[in-house]
Order: C-alpha cells, then structure tokens, then sequence
C-alpha cells in the first residue's frame, strides 16, 4: 500500500495556490502547500485586486478581514491615456472598489490563513520534478531544501507555480512558446505619493506604464518590448527612472517620492497552454495559462481558477474513479470561463499596438461615460466582456467616434 503524505500538495503559495488550499483544507483534506521563497516576499505585479477578485476574497469569508489587516488603497476605477495625450476616466461603479495593495503582504495574508485553515506550509522548498506511477499518473513531487533532495507523496498534485511553472513544464502542457514578448519593471515608491483613489494606465508608441497609489507609496510597473531588455544592463532601477521620462506625471510623482531599491523584472506573460490537468495533476492561476497583464485582472483569474480547482480536487478525492473527468470538467469550465476575458485582452493589445486606433478609442470612451463604464467594469471582471459590444453603446457612441477621424 502507497503511503501518502499529504491528500494534495499544492506546488506555490500565491494567490491560487493559497486558495485552493483554504479552500480543500476547510473541506477536511489534508494538504500541503510546498512555496519556495521564504515570506513575506516581493513580487513583480501591477498590485492591484480588482472588485471581481474583491468579491473572490468576500466568497471565501475573507475580504473584510484583509482590508482590516492590510489597510488597501481603496480603487474606484482608471484613468486611462493613449499615446496622443488624448484620456478618458471611468469607476467601477455605485460600491465597487477594487485594491491597491503590496503583493508582498497580501501574499503573506493569504497563505497565512490556508495555514490557520488546516494546510501545512512549507517554505524554502523548491520542486524540480514530479513522481509519476502507473499510467504517467502524477504521485507525488521532488524538491530540494538547502543542499537536501526529498520526495513527497499525495493522491493529487496542484502546479500553483506560475508564470514558469515546474509543474506545467514537467506535465509537457505548454502549447507554444510566448509570441507577446513585452516585460515589465516593477518599482515601489518609498514614501507619500498624494495619488487619489484610480489607478493609472498611460501609453505610449510600444511601451505602457500603470501607477497604483497606496496608503503610503505606490507601484510603478514599466512595460516594454523584451528587446529592450540588452538596454537594462542589469540596472533594471535606472532603466525604469529613464523610462519614466516618457510618463512625466509619473515621474514626477515618483521623483517626490523616491523609489525603493529593490526592482523587479518579469515577463515575457503570453504562455498558453494545452489544457490545465493531467492525471493526478492539475493547474491553477498563472500556471494555467496567461495573457497580458495591461488590464489588471490575474488575482481574479488565480482565485476564480482555485474555487473552480477546488471542487474538481474534491469530486477526485471522493472517487479515484471519476477523478480523471472531474479534472478535465474543470479544465473545460476554466477555458470556457476565460475564453471571452482572454478575447478581451488580446483585443485590448491590439488596439495599444495601434497608437492611432488607440487615440480614436479613447476619445469616443471620453465623449462616452457609459461606454467607459462598461469597459473598466468589463476588466473589472464585474460584467461579461460581451457587454462591451452592446450595439446601443457603439450606436450612441458614432457621432464622436465620426467626429474624432
């Protein structure tokens, strides 16, 4: 008889890996959580949790015992200006507010409470590979700790491992290489920046910068063409404060304030994937598949991905039988689930790729409250993005979009 050691380990202990940990530990299950880093820890991230993800935490019991704990920048909606100067600013909506937040603490907040939950973590322990049975089903994990090599068993195995996930690699479930190569520096300002209550997207010709304001501080990220990367010289702080330049009202705002040292690099994010499970595994957040991060919306992918995840795992666990079609239930669900999100932003890059459709754009969302509206609460994740094509918008929207050719 195989002995176990924990019903799942779940490999990552962000946002989804976390979640669906609380989730199946408040079920009853026993389950290990392996992260490598030690927390709290600095991620490279926009920082924002948008309603959509706010309404995740609130399903998850969790959302007012965060904002107590962490303090967020409540977020009411976006300002947003294409490369000809041309902005347009919209809300969520009448109570919707979304966070700004360091990833550092919300990271640490959440796992935290997998762990009051009844999931065991482990921190420092890096996977390099999966143990495989009978059927290349997935039994278990290798990882190293210091200079030690272990081995662990479970009955099911959740990659929650990101962007390079080991688990997606090692399971061989990629579908291509990245085709959207941009990456992004990441920078926090060190002290009172005066922002309001929106986040900020400014564009420009084949670059894009967001600034999310926090209580005390904020997050810049700098998105450009990975060919830009020889640039940095591994300075990636002074390729950001010279990047600035071309975004002078964040880069004074980050001048008042001053930056930490520490900066992050990330990126390339276009990494697709052929499906989210595999016998004995399956996927969840980033590891999952992603896209372009320009509209804010991957904690809510990551904690959505982890409730679906969950009740697969749990159906599985009850009935080695059906656990192969409970998995590949959920991996139909998550791609059907995303399908017009993922639509939605590979809209959106096209269009920032296209300065002059961008301005255009731009100004009939200004002349357009409604139509605005519909688009920040559409990357809100608090409406289908179908609803962004509704014909009596674009209708009443025509004579500014004439207007503006």
């Amino acid at each position: 008889m195989t002995v176990r050691d924990a019903d799942v380990i779940v490999v990552g202990g962000g946002p989804a890996g976390s979640a669906v940990a609380l989730r199946l530990a408040r079920g009853g299950h026993d389950v290990m959580v392996l992260e490598r880093a030690a927390f709290p820890r600095d991620k490279p991230c926009g920082d924002c949790v948008n309603p959509g993800a706010v309404a995740e935490l609130e399903a998850l019991g969790l959302a007012s015992e965060l904002a107590e704990r962490l303090e967020p920048q409540g977020l009411k909606g976006w300002s947003i200006e294409a490369p000809n100067g041309r902005r347009f600013r919209a809300e969520f909506g009448v109570g919707e507010t979304g966070w700004a937040v360091r990833r550092r603490d919300f990271d640490a907040a959440l796992l935290a409470e997998a762990e009051l939950a009844g999931a065991r973590v482990s921190h420092g322990a890096r996977v390099f590979g999966l143990v495989t049975g009978t059927e290349n089903r997935v039994v278990g994990v290798r990882f190293r700790r210091g200079g030690a090599v272990g081995e662990l068993r479970s009955s099911l195995v959740v990659g929650a491992d990101g962007l390079r996930s080991v688990v997606q690699r090692r399971l061989g479930l990629a579908s291509r290489p990245p085709r959207l190569r941009k990456i992004a520096i990441v920078g926090h300002l060190a002290g009172p920046n005066g922002a309001g209550d929106r986040g900020e997207l400014r564009v420009r010709v084949g670059r894009s910068c967001g600034y999310a304001p926090f209580a005390e501080g904020g997050n810049v990220t700098l998105v450009v063409p990975r060919s830009d990367a020889a640039a940095m010289g591994g300075n990636p702080r002074r390729f950001l404060e010279r990047g600035l330049g071309a975004f002078p009202e964040i880069e004074r705002r980050v001048r008042s304030a001053g930056l930490e040292d520490d900066v992050l690099v990330t990126g390339p994010f276009d990494r697709p994937v052929r499906r989210a499970w595999a016998p004995g595994a399956v996927l969840v957040g980033d590891a999952a598949g992603y896209y372009d991060p320009f509209t804010g919306q991957g904690i809510h992918q990551a904690l959505r991905s982890a409730r679906l995840a969950a009740a697969a795992i749990a159906v599985a666990l009850e009935d080695s039988d059906a656990a192969n079609a409970s998995l590949r239930r959920y991996d139909w669900r998550l791609r059907f689930e995303l399908a017009p999100t993922r639509a939605l932003q590979r809209t959106i890059e096209s269009v920032i790729r296209r300065p002059g459709l961008m301005g255009w754009l731009v100004a009939a969302m200004a002349a357009n409250p409604a139509l605005a509206t519909r688009l920040i609460r559409a990357t809100g994740d608090l409406t289908h993005p179908a609803a962004v094509l509704d014909p009596r918008l674009w209708l009443r929207a025509l004579p500014s979009l004439i207007g503006e050719l």
